[in-house]
């Protein structure tokens, strides 16, 4: 009896071990934390609107931004350019007999996008998701004056955006095409030229300064974007 009694454990404890294999191991097929990590090439194209700030020429501006990026997981590393224009608001100089500037800034730079909240990529033949996100950057902007003139410098770009995505079937690759819309504010930060003359008082004041030299042009975008 005792053999016989010594096999049957052994042969319990062997099948308790499988299934407890077959088990973990199927909790980890499946499991959400071990899926790689959502890779995707992404485009976008928006329009601005808002107003830029070079210097004391600052107005309403509009214009277009474009962007390409590749995103692994919750970040995307992002190329972009914006085209808008600057210069004096229309009620600007003309009663003081002095010509309104008007000029174009392109900016060109790079950016890395974080997503604070997401529904995540669907796992059915399709859906829609939302994606909450914040940015910074770095890039250089170029200001052609029509009047004659350049002015070239640095600037950083901060930003926070919201959008939808639609998601497409899985292809043969395992990825999904996705199209949707987004919405955005932006704000490019840079120092402005040197302003000549003595510290004066815009308003009331304690205490006379020179103009700030931090240039703080804001938009609002809205715009596409979509990939696979």
């Amino acid at each position: 009896m005792t053999p016989r009694l010594t096999f049957l454990a052994i042969a319990l404890a062997s099948a308790t071990a499988s299934a407890n294999t077959v088990a973990t191991d199927g909790a980890y097929a499946t499991s959400d934390d071990d899926r790689p990590a959502l890779r995707r090439v992404e485009g976008r194209i928006g329009w601005l609107v808002g107003g830029s700030d070079v210097g004391d020429a600052d107005g309403f501006s509009m214009g277009l931004s474009l962007g390409v990026g590749y995103r692994i997981g919750d970040l995307t590393l992002r190329g972009t350019v914006d085209h808008y224009r600057t210069g004096d608001s229309n009620d600007e100089g003309g009663g003081s007999g002095m010509t309104t500037r008007r000029g174009r800034g392109t900016r060109v730079g790079g950016a890395l996008r974080y997503s604070f909240a997401n529904t995540g990529e669907q796992r059915g033949s399709g859906g829609l998701g939302a994606d909450f996100w914040g940015e910074v950057g770095l890039g250089l902007e170029h200001v052609a004056w029509r009047q004659g003139g350049v002015l070239d410098r640095p600037s950083a770009s901060l930003a926070v955006g919201y959008e939808l995505d639609g998601q497409g079937e899985r292809g043969k690759h395992g990825r999904r095409r996705h199209i949707g819309y987004f919405m955005a504010f932006r704000t490019f930060v840079a120092q402005g030229p040197e302003m000549d003359g003595p510290a004066v008082c815009g308003g009331p004041c304690s205490q006379a300064t020179k103009p700030s030299r931090t240039d703080l042009s804001m938009f609002f975008e809205l715009g596409l974007h979509w990939g696979r």
